[in-house]
């Protein structure tokens, strides 16, 4: 694959996953991390001749970045729900 495919690939997959992570329903952002160690899997098992050391630190990697991206979404969640409860008290007040 070409290098340039690999980092737009990445790339689609974080936005995805942030705009997932940055929903009401918390477990959405557990689908692509799901997806992305059942593929690293499936790359070693068929595509890739790397040993089992380096396949783990990659998944391990990838998971990291992830997870940092589902607690950046579910801050951003918390704080529009946040601002929403409070444009809805100033409503009430007035």
């Amino acid at each position: 694959m070409d290098f340039f495919l690999k980092v737009m690939l990445f790339t689609g997959m974080l936005l995805i996953h942030y705009v997932l992570s940055s929903q009401k329903n918390v477990y959405l952002g557990v689908v692509v991390p799901l997806i992305f160690v059942a593929g690293m899997s499936w790359r070693y098992l068929t595509v890739d001749t790397v040993s089992v050391k380096a396949q783990l630190m990659i998944i391990g990697i990838g998971l990291f970045c992830l997870m940092a991206e589902w607690l950046h979404g579910r801050e951003v969640f918390q704080k529009n729900q946040e601002k929403e409860l409070e444009r809805l008290r100033i409503k009430d007040l007035k």
